[in-house]
């Protein structure tokens, strides 16, 4: 069943989340591609489990990313469909033709040529912005009330790590992407 909004689930490091959550419409999933990172996983790891699943846009989140260079390299290796940085990483992609996701915090302003397609906040960041956001939600109060706004255009979760391969707790998520199916 469809979603009701446009749904990024970051920070996945396994399959099982990454098919989860193909099965439940989201749009967009994110990876940590910086080595060093806390959730990094590999180019390699990456293109296993995109090989496993179909329809959602991959996201490389480059939080953390040194140079222009080193993200040029991740995007050679990975090949996503966006970006996800901050603004310690917006010089770098200047050059970048793949749309941009920026995470700002509240005490962050943002002012810059590079457009994003989505900037990404906090659930409590309760300023209006004139470009699609995503709120970062981690319940289905949070997602709830971030429903209601008429300036959100999508809701961010966050993935976890796997008990052991094959074994995984939805608690977290899966209440949120039930609570987002459409009843059609």
């Amino acid at each position: 069943m469809p979603l009701k909004t446009l749904v990024k689930v970051g920070s996945l490091t396994n399959l099982s989340d990454a098919r989860y959550c193909a099965g439940m419409d989201v749009q967009l999933l994110g990876f940590q591609a910086v080595p060093g990172r806390p959730g990094h996983i590999t180019a390699t790891r990456y293109q296993e489990i995109r090989g496993w699943i179909s329809g959602p846009s991959t996201v490389a989140e480059v939080h953390g990313a040194s140079s222009s260079h080193q993200i040029d390299e991740i995007v050679e290796a990975y090949r996503p469909d966006y970006i996800e940085l901050g603004l310690s990483e917006l010089s770098l992609v200047a050059h970048l033709s793949l749309p941009l996701i920026l995470r700002i915090s509240r005490n962050e302003s943002f002012a810059s040529e590079v457009t994003p397609a989505y900037l990404l906040v906090a659930a409590d960041d309760k300023r209006i912005f004139s470009m699609p956001r995503m709120v970062q939600v981690s319940s289905v109060e949070e997602a709830e009330i971030v429903l209601a706004l008429e300036d959100v255009n999508g809701i961010a979760l966050l993935g976890s790590e796997e008990v052991s391969p094959g074994l995984k707790s939805y608690e977290t998520l899966a209440p949120i992407l039930e609570m987002l199916e459409t009843d059609n």
